[in-house]
């Protein structure tokens, strides 16, 4: 009876010091979590947009989606960008960065192993405690005036998870790994379509700029014609100081033109990450989009992980979310455990003696009982992150649906009016025929031919303004449907 009642006795010692440990543990608050949108409905712009002959139900952009311009030497610009703009190699590296922090968090699940070597030489003061405490036998060997200690180490160390603490720290850390993947995807979209708004923009200038100068050469024919029949009396003078006038315009127009196409041109090498005075595309541009535009049909469901931003910012929330799970583990004891092998000796020839051998088992407990409120701050700190990062989510996502039935009303209104400055050029274009046939005819006179020509000039310079707003448009429309990115892209966990 005595012995089961004492063995009854060592079996709840145990058991009475971890109630007493858990029960000694500060307490974990409670929080309240902000919740995620998921779901925002886009079915009455689908509706909209299918209702039209430019658009058409279709598939997301392709990872490669300039391609759809037609372009060869957009597309060698767009390339040679990804190998070699800055910005998106910034990208880059702040990813391997965030990678290679989330493997030294992982380092924490395997134990740890270090081997230390220590060779103490010590020489001692004949007039120190040691030589003068131990006098010089008579008749004895003298008291040695150095020592040597050599120490061969290994220490063992290993951290027992209990309450998942390295685990939640290594997975916000993975987390955040990911976010950076996803926003060197962003990063990568926000140049690239940059890169092609640059490029249309400059292919409309130039372009402009052709209209300018047979402006500029009809100006000084006007105004030439107009100088001649004032000498003959057949014009006052006051319409020769306009057509001077409007020919002074027209070369302001043309210097100004000029000036911006020469900015354009350095800003695309500079985005390419080429000198601002290489000509990155001295060829003739000519990138066109003559056909309709494609909308996925499941604009609504699929739009969180096609849109990079929204990708990052829902791995942020994950992360957070794990820093959260760390904070709470703080709260409850940690478990170490801690082992030493060595071999100490005085002397070389010794030191791998078995005689020489020593070694230690060290398991620790830290339990955190009165902190001062640091735990509890810290934790609420991690909440209120949480929050913040889901909110965002919910701005971004708010955002990124106005964003997509923006384009989509801007396409149908930029394609609207594009079409009726079509229709006007045309109008144009008949009124300068007739015209020109009536002085064919010897009905109108040369300068009203002229006139005509000019309003067909201006007409076609108008309608390179409104093209170039379309395909700025489906560029737009392309960069709010996330230009091809898809977050099943990111690798897992490496």
């Amino acid at each position: 009876m005595r012995a089961n009642y004492f063995m009854r006795k060592i079996r709840f010692k145990p058991i009475f010091y971890l109630l007493l440990f858990l029960s000694g543990c500060a307490r974990v608050p409670k929080s309240d979590l902000a919740h995620r949108s998921e779901f925002i409905s886009l079915d009455r712009s689908l509706e909209s947009a299918y209702a039209r002959e430019f658009f058409e139900e279709g598939g997301w952009p392709t990872d490669a989606w300039w391609e759809m311009f037609g372009d060869p030497q957009l597309n060698a610009v767009v390339e040679r960008a990804l190998a070699q703009n800055p910005t998106i190699q910034k990208a880059l590296a702040i990813v391997a960065e965030a990678e290679q922090e989330a493997r030294k968090e992982k380092a924490a699940f395997f134990p740890r192993l270090d081997f230390d070597y220590l060779e103490n030489w010590q020489y001692f003061s004949k007039n120190g405690l040691y030589r003068s405490f131990y006098p010089v036998p008579p008749n004895g060997p003298p008291i040695r005036a150095t020592d040597n200690q050599v120490d061969l180490s290994l220490y063992f160390n290993y951290e027992i998870d209990f309450f998942g603490r390295n685990r939640n720290l290594f997975r916000a850390a993975l987390g955040r790994a990911r976010a950076e993947r996803a926003e060197a995807k962003q990063a990568t979209l926000m140049i690239t379509t940059l890169i092609v708004q640059t490029y249309i923009e400059l292919q409309t200038k130039l372009a402009m700029l052709d209209i300018l100068k047979t402006r500029q050469s009809l100006r000084n024919s006007l105004f030439e014609l107009t100088a001649s029949r004032s000498q003959h009396g057949l014009e006052p003078f006051i319409p020769i100081l306009e057509r001077e006038s409007e020919l002074y315009r027209v070369e302001e127009a043309l210097l100004d033109m000029n000036k911006e196409i020469a900015l354009d041109k350095h800003m695309l090498g500079i985005l390419v990450g080429a000198s601002p005075d290489e000509d990155v595309a001295p060829e003739a541009m000519r990138a066109l989009f003559q056909r309709p535009v494609k909308i996925p049909s499941d604009l609504s469901c699929d739009l969180l992980a096609r849109r990079p931003d929204l990708t990052a910012q829902i791995w942020r929330i994950e992360a957070a979310a794990k820093e959260i799970g760390a904070a709470k583990a703080d709260f409850y004891p940690r478990v170490n455990l801690m082992a030493f092998a060595q071999l100490e000796s005085l002397s070389f020839n010794k030191l791998f003696n078995i005689s020489s051998r020593q070694g230690g088992l060290v398991p620790a407990v830290h339990l955190p009982i009165f902190t001062g409120g640091k735990l509890t701050a810290n934790l609420k700190q991690k909440v209120a992150e949480f929050n913040r990062e889901t909110h965002r989510y919910n701005e971004l996502l708010l955002n990124a649906a106005k964003e997509v039935a923006d384009q989509i009303s801007i396409l149908s209104f930029t394609f609207d009016t594009l079409g009726i400055q079509m229709s006007t050029l045309e109008v144009a274009k008949d009124q300068f025929a007739l015209q020109n046939s009536r002085y064919e005819q010897g009905v109108s006179n040369a300068l009203s031919v002229m006139e005509k020509e000019n309003e067909v000039l201006s007409e076609r310079y108008a309608l390179l303004a409104f093209e170039r707003n379309y395909l700025l448009a489906v560029l737009k429309m392309v960069k709010a449907l996330g230009g091809g990115y898809h977050a099943h892209q990111i690798p897992g966990d490496r």
